[in-house]
C-alpha cells in the first residue's frame, strides 16, 4: 500500500491541502478579536522583511520564529493580508511529514487519524485555543503552534509496533526539529520539550531521546551562528519575568480549579492505562502531561483545552488498546476497546472548534466581511462583528484610528519614515509601506513587558525613529498613559511637537540624526 493511501498520512496530507486552500484562497485576514496583537506579527514580520534580526534589531520575549513565520508569508506574498495565511501554511507543509512519521509509526488509524487531523487544524485554526470559535483571530498563535508541536512530541513516547530500519534515526531527527521549532517559536514549550526528552533519559530508556538531545543541541549552535541572538533573547525573558512579577502558587491552584473537568477526565484516562498495564514509565509520562498543562496553560493567555492532557489521553487509550488480550475479563475487555472513542470524544470540543474557526475565517475573508483597513498596505485587513457590537465597535474605532493616523503621516511636509505610536503596537510602518524603527521592542504592554521599575532606555525605544505618534484613542491606554510618563520628558527634549488633531499628536525629531552606522541592540547598554 503507498504511504499516501494509509489512513494516516492521507488524515494528515488531506487536512493540510484543505486548510492551506482555506488560508490562502480568499486572500484577506479577518479579526473579530485582539486586532492589535495580530498587527504585533504583521509589523515584526514586515521587519525581518527588511533585514532586521528578531532581538538584535528588536526586543520580543516570544522566539525569532514569531516572526519569521509571518515574515516568509509576506516576502512569499507581498500582502500583509496573505502574510499570516502563508506562513502558517508554510509551517503546516514543513510540520505534516514529522506529524505522518511520529503518528503513524505510533498509533493505530482509529485514534492516529482523528489525533492528525486535530494536530493539523490546530497548527491552522485563527482562534486562541479554548474559546470560541465565533473570536477569528490570529493572534497569540505561536501558543498554537507550540501545542501542536508538543502534542506531536508526546506521541513519540510510545514505542513503534513495526520499527523499521531507519526507526531510531528518524525519530531523533523528528524530536529533535519539534523541540527546535517549538523553542524558537516560544521559549517555554522548547523548555517543556527539552525537559520531556530528559525524562526519557533513563535505564532501558530510548535510544533516539540521546540523539535528539544531540541533534538539539548541534541546532541551537548552528541557529546561534546564524541569529546570534540567545544572549539578548535570554536578557529580554529575564525583563518580561521580572516585570510581569512570575507566577504565584496561588496562580497555579486557580488555574488547576479552573481546568479541574479536563484534569479528573485525563487521570482516569491514566489511572485505567496503569491498571490495566502498570509502569512506572508511564506513570512519569502522565505526570508530565500534567505539570506541562498546568505550567503552559498558566503562562499563557487561555482557560481551558489543555493540548497535552488531551493527547496524553490519546496516547493511554493507544496503550489500552494494545494492551488487549484474551481472557481479561469483562470491565478490562469494555475499557480496551472503549478508550479509542473516549478518547476521539475529547479531542472533538477543540478539534471542533479549531474546523469552525478557520470556516468561519475563510467565508468571512471571501466575502470580504466587516471593514477593512484602509492604509496603503494594510487594504487585506479587516475586522468583522462575530463576538458582540461593542467588541466589534472598539476595534472599529481603533482601525478608523490607524486610517486617520495614516493619512495624518501622509500630510506631513516630510515623508515619514521610522514611526513609533505610544501604545500597545507600532503598525504604521507595516501599514504604510515605510522604513521600520531602528531597534526599540516589538510590542510595548505595561505589567508584561515594561513597568515604572523596569523598562526599556529611553534611547532604545525612541533613538532609531523620526517621527512619534501619540494616540488621543489608543488600543491600551494604560500602556500609552505609562510610556508617556516614562519617556515624556525625552520626547519634549528630542522632538517637536508638528500637529495635534483630534486621534492624534504627533511629534518630529527636533534635528536629523547623525549618519553614524546603526547599532544594534547588542551595543546597546543593557540596562533597565
Amino acid at each position: 500500500m503507498s504511504t499516501v493511501t494509509r489512513p494516516i498520512p492521507l488524515a494528515v496530507l488531506l487536512t493540510t491541502a484543505l486548510c492551506c486552500a482555506l488560508l490562502i484562497l480568499p486572500g484577506v485576514t479577518v479579526s473579530s478579536m485582539y486586532f492589535n496583537d495580530l498587527l504585533i506579527f504583521l509589523d515584526g514580520g514586515y521587519r525581518v522583511v527588511h533585514g532586521q534580526v528578531p532581538n538584535i534589531d528588536f526586543s520580543t520575549a516570544l522566539g525569532p520564529l514569531s516572526f519569521y513565520i509571518p515574515g516568509a508569508g509576506y516576502w512569499l506574498s507581498g500582502s500583509l493580508g496573505l502574510a499570516m495565511p502563508v506562513g502558517m501554511s508554510l509551517l503546516m507543509l514543513v510540520t505534516a511529514p514529522i506529524a505522518i512519521h511520529v503518528i503513524g509509526s505510533r498509533m493505530r488509524p482509529l485514534i492516529g487519524v482523528p489525533v492528525a487531523i486535530f494536530v493539523m487544524l490546530l497548527l491552522a485554526t485563527p482562534m486562541n485555543t479554548g474559546e470560541a470559535f465565533s473570536r477569528v483571530s490570529f493572534a497569540m498563535y505561536y501558543n498554537r503552534i507550540g501545542w501542536a508541536l508538543l502534542a506531536l512530541l508526546l506521541i513519540l513516547f510510545l514505542r513503534p509496533e513495526r520499527p523499521t530500519r531507519h526507526q531510531t534515526a528518524l525519530d531523533a531527527a523528528a524530536a529533535a526539529a519539534l523541540a527546535l521549532l517549538a523553542g524558537y517559536t516560544k521559549a517555554t514549550y522548547g523548555v517543556v520539550a527539552a525537559g520531556f526528552l530528559l525524562m526519557l533519559l533513563q535505564p532501558g530508556g530510548r535510544r533516539f531521546a540521546i540523539l535528539a538531545i544531540l541533534g538539539g543541541l548541534v541546532g541551537v549552535a548552528l541557529a546561534e551562528l546564524v541569529w546570534g541572538g540567545t544572549r539578548i533573547h535570554i536578557g529580554d525573558l529575564i525583563v518580561a519575568t521580572q516585570t510581569s512579577g512570575g507566577r504565584s502558587v496561588m496562580s497555579y491552584v486557580r488555574s488547576a480549579l479552573e481546568t479541574s473537568g479536563e484534569y479528573v477526565v485525563f487521570l482516569a484516562f491514566a489511572a485505567v492505562a496503569l491498571w490495566v498495564r502498570p509502569s512506572v514509565t508511564d506513570a512519569l509520562f502522565y505526570g508530565f502531561c500534567i505539570a506541562a498543562g498546568l505550567m503552559l496553560l498558566s503562562q499563557n493567555f487561555q482557560t481551558e483545552g489543555i493540548v497535552s492532557l488531551l493527547v496524553g489521553a490519546a496516547v493511554a487509550a493507544e496503550t489500552l488498546a494494545r494492551s488487549a488480550r484474551p481472557g481479561m475479563g469483562p470491565f478490562a475487555e469494555a475499557v480496551t476497546r472503549g478508550a479509542p472513542l473516549a478518547a476521539i470524544l475529547l479531542l472533538l470540543p477543540i478539534g471542533v472548534s479549531s474546523a469552525g474557526a478557520l470556516g468561519l475565517h475563510a467565508a468571512a475573508a471571501a466575502t470580504r466581511s466587516g471593514v477593512a483597513l484602509e492604509t496603503p498596505n494594510g487594504r487585506g485587513l479587516r475586522v468583522m462583528n462575530t463576538t458582540s457590537a461593542g467588541q466589534f465597535a472598539f476595534y472599529a474605532r481603533y482601525a478608523e484610528s490607524l486610517d486617520a493616523g495614516a493619512r495624518l503621516l501622509r500630510t506631513l511636509e516630510v515623508a515619514p519614515r521610522r514611526v513609533l505610536v505610544f501604545d500597545f503596537v507600532s503598525p504604521f510602518s507595516s501599514l504604510l509601506g515605510i522604513a521600520p524603527p531602528d531597534g526599540g521592542p516589538a510590542w510595548m504592554h505595561n505589567g508584561r513587558n515594561f513597568d515604572a521599575e523596569n523598562h526599556f532606555p529611553a534611547e532604545e525605544v525612541m533613538g532609531g525613529v523620526d517621527v512619534v505618534m501619540v494616540p488621543k484613542r489608543p488600543v491600551a491606554g494604560g500602556t500609552t498613559k505609562l510610556m508617556l510618563e516614562i519617556y515624556g520628558a525625552h520626547l519634549e527634549d528630542n522632538f517637536r511637537r508638528a500637529t495635534d488633531t483630534e486621534l492624534w499628536t504627533v511629534y518630529l525629531r527636533r534635528e536629523a540624526r547623525p549618519t553614524a552606522p546603526r547599532m544594534s541592540r547588542a551595543d546597546i547598554p543593557a540596562a533597565r
